[in-house]
């Protein structure tokens, strides 16, 4: 702007009144398009920081296992059947009895299905000692997981089954989750 000491004062200023001047105009939202544009990216992240605080996500954690013993029906009709899975260390805890549980069972004889129910119990099952100098600091334990089915089916019916529980965690928002993933 100032370098040339022989321009006149006047054509110099009048040549950073153009550059000021230039860079308002490219600056200013002056169509009806761009303001537009301006305000649903406001929107959009109004709404997207509105979902992150105020929305939730369901989550759950879904196991392999293998269906091993059924109990005694009760009189509403529900069946209490006990699953063996495999879990990584740690995921234990975080399932309590009461939470809400889907049962997938594998394809057998053409009668594939999903039955509702929740979890009763959860415990560890212990590894022989002979198996346990193989599997010294295993990152998966087996344990059983008592279901209480909503249903009732024929007694033998399940028994050495194939499925797939999925365990309903609860709700959380998203911001929650990021951060507890985060950390």
């Amino acid at each position: 702007m100032f370098n040339n000491p022989f321009e006149s004062f006047h054509d110099m200023v009048a040549e950073a009144k153009e550059e000021r001047e230039q860079l308002d105009r490219l600056l200013t939202i002056s169509t009806p398009r761009e303001r537009l544009l301006v305000a649903a990216i406001a929107v959009f992240l109004l709404i997207l920081s509105a979902w992150l605080l105020f929305g939730n996500i369901a989550r759950s954690i879904e196991f392999n296992g293998i269906l091993v013993e059924q109990g005694e029906t009760s009189p509403e009709g529900s069946r209490l059947v006990q699953a063996l899975v495999w879990m990584q260390s740690g995921t234990a805890p975080s399932i309590e009895a009461g939470m809400p549980v889907m049962v997938e069972l594998a394809a057998k004889d053409a009668k594939a299905g999903a039955l509702d129910g929740a979890v009763k119990a959860i415990s560890a099952i212990p590894i022989s000692d002979g198996m346990s100098t193989y599997l010294p600091e295993a990152p998966e334990s087996l344990h059983r997981v008592d279901i209480v089915l909503e249903e009732g089916l024929e007694p033998d019916s399940l028994t050495s089954r194939e499925c797939r529980l999925v365990i309903g965690l609860g709700r959380q928002s998203p911001i929650e989750l990021f951060l507890t993933t985060r950390l």
